[in-house]
């Protein structure tokens, strides 16, 4: 192997050809596959050895923003970015309060700043309903060589902001959406309902696909119509999984596209007036169905799910002490479909573990039509609620009450109802 001194006296030795399959294995973790200088794009020289500090090759080239940016299932003291270049790059968030972007946010992983073209980034140590100003920006690299790596320039985005989610307010306003399925068209129409609402998030109860099948398909038939409609880079997005979304080639990818942190689909957030609890409800056969050719374990997964619900409506001080609970998931109440159907006595646990949490109000889809059904028809202390697929509920919160109104595509009015606050022990 060749070398080379450094000025610290230290010798460093050149990479020795490797087979492609070992440099893949290498770096597949922490960086993709990287591209080359475009032709005719001027570069800097890479130093051959001297003082460590020289300043490393940088090509005249920038990279683009490609999808996003946008927010997914913040809380009120953190915030995660997400967005895509063309070019694989290593990026920041610039953030502040009132225009000042002074504080800084990168994506690491064991101390190394990630490089990819999709970039997720979070803020942490945030405050509570504060506005929060934002830049992304991306420097691309074309080469992690041991020493110099060679990077082109950095690209800065427009400034954006988001507000966090805040406990504290006396009001919480929200849009739910169901069961896309990949239709751009739907979308659109449904944005057009709320795009001029004052929204705290949006919630999206699942099959956003029929299956997810690639990156392409994770934006153009379902982020990018969302985000251009109604989010604009500062209205967040919270999903909850449908069975379809788990179904596909690229939907044990899916979690990096919608980032949540605490690294599974299942969740809660405070909003206002509202414990906001997030389910996930799996698929909707057997694990056991030969259609899923025996790789499901959603049985496990809502066992996990539901001790976990249970200790969070003991332990959770927001879950006990909030003026309302609105649980959102995709299949609705706990009958025959959401879960195996030898399993009554798993659906029994559900009901009683959300009547024993004090839930107001659930919030679904799956069934691609209208449903309601009122508390107390099927052993439920709340009211259900099954969004069309071709509708939007509007929510608004107050300390006193729900007020749903559910809109059709051409904005009549299929229902309303309210839901009064519950005198609590």
């Amino acid at each position: 192997m060749n070398s080379f001194q450094l000025s610290s006296g230290v010798t460093a030795r050149a990479l020795v050809a490797v087979p492609l399959f070992a440099i893949a294995t290498a770096v597949s973790a922490q960086t993709p596959a990287l591209a080359p200088v475009p032709a005719g794009v001027n570069c800097t020289a890479r130093p051959t050895g001297g003082n460590a500090d020289d300043a490393h090759p940088v090509c005249d080239v920038r990279a683009t923003i490609t999808r996003g940016p946008y927010l997914h299932a913040p809380t009120d003291s953190s915030a995660t970015i997400t967005w895509m270049t063309d070019l694989p790059s290593h990026v920041r968030v610039a953030y502040g309060i009132g225009g000042q972007l002074n504080k800084y946010a990168y994506s690491t992983q064991d101390g190394m700043v990630n490089v990819g073209t999709l970039h997720n980034v979070r803020l942490r140590g945030l405050k509570p309903g504060q506005k929060y100003d934002y830049r992304v920006e991306a420097t691309p690299v074309f080469d992690v060589a041991a020493y110099w790596p060679k990077t082109g320039a950095a690209m800065q985005s427009p400034v954006y902001s988001f507000t966090t989610f805040d406990p504290r307010k006396t009001t919480a306003r929200f849009a739910s959406i169901s069961d896309t399925h990949e239709s751009v068209g739907r979308i659109d129409t449904l944005m057009q309902r709320i795009r001029d609402d004052s929204l705290d998030f949006l919630v999206q109860t699942g099959d956003a696909f029929n299956g997810v099948s690639s990156e392409t398909q994770v934006w153009d038939k379902w982020l990018s119509p969302i985000i251009t409609g109604a989010l604009h880079q500062s209205i967040p997005l919270i999903l909850a999984r449908g069975n379809h979304d788990t179904r596909g080639p690229f939907a044990r990818e899916f979690a990096k596209y919608v980032p949540i942190e605490e690294n599974r689909f299942y969740f809660a957030r405070d909003i206002g007036p509202v414990h906001l609890l997030v389910l996930d409800t799996g698929e909707d056969k057997p694990d056991s169905t030969q259609v899923y050719a025996g790789l499901n374990r959603f049985d496990e997964f809502r066992a996990e799910e539901l001790a976990w619900f249970n200790r969070h409506a003991i332990t959770g001080t927001r879950a006990k002490s909030a003026p309302f609970r609105i649980v959102v998931m995709h299949q609705p109440t706990w009958g025959a479909g959401w879960i195996s159907p030898a399993s009554d006595s798993v659906r029994a646990a559900w009901l009683k573990a959300t009547n024993a949490a004090g839930v107001d109000l659930i919030i679904a889809g799956h069934n691609h039509r209208f449903s309601f059904t009122p508390a107390g028809a099927q052993g439920n202390n709340y009211p259900v609620l099954v969004v069309g697929q071709d509708q939007v509920a509007k929510v608004q919160v107050t300390n006193r009450e729900i007020r749903v109104q559910l809109i059709g595509k051409d904005g009549a009015e299929v229902k309303a109802f309210t839901v009064p606050v519950k005198a609590r022990r």
